[in-house]
């Protein structure tokens, strides 16, 4: 028995690859980072900044990464600013900085 193959041409299928959403703010944001950090109970994010959690350079480089994985479009990887996360920030500063980058395209003509 032969096995007959149908071609759907022109069918409107998003990609993960292309997967763009929406109202990226910093509420959104700071909810994923609340996931990631793992706070103890009862510790703010609020006041805390990423230092406080141990968070240096290039750990804040792997959150942004892991945020823009989350939030953004696969292909912008090299335009990724590495220093658009600073460990002196606080965890709701950062949030509000990574949030406006999404929300911007995160172009920078690298």
């Amino acid at each position: 028995m032969s096995e007959v193959i149908t071609v759907v041409e022109n069918m409107d299928m998003p990609g993960e690859t292309h997967q763009i959403i929406q109202d990226i703010d910093a509420d959104t944001v700071m909810a994923l980072l609340q996931v990631l950090l793992d706070p103890p109970d009862g510790d703010d994010l609020g006041t805390a900044t990423m230092a406080d959690l141990g968070i240096d350079g290039r750990d804040a480089l792997d959150l942004w990464q892991a945020v823009c994985e989350e939030f953004g479009e696969r292909t912008m990887g090299s335009e990724i600013d590495p220093n658009l996360i600073d460990p002196t920030m606080t965890v709701v500063a950062a949030a509000a900085a990574m949030a406006a980058e999404l929300a911007n395209g995160c172009h920078h003509g690298l």
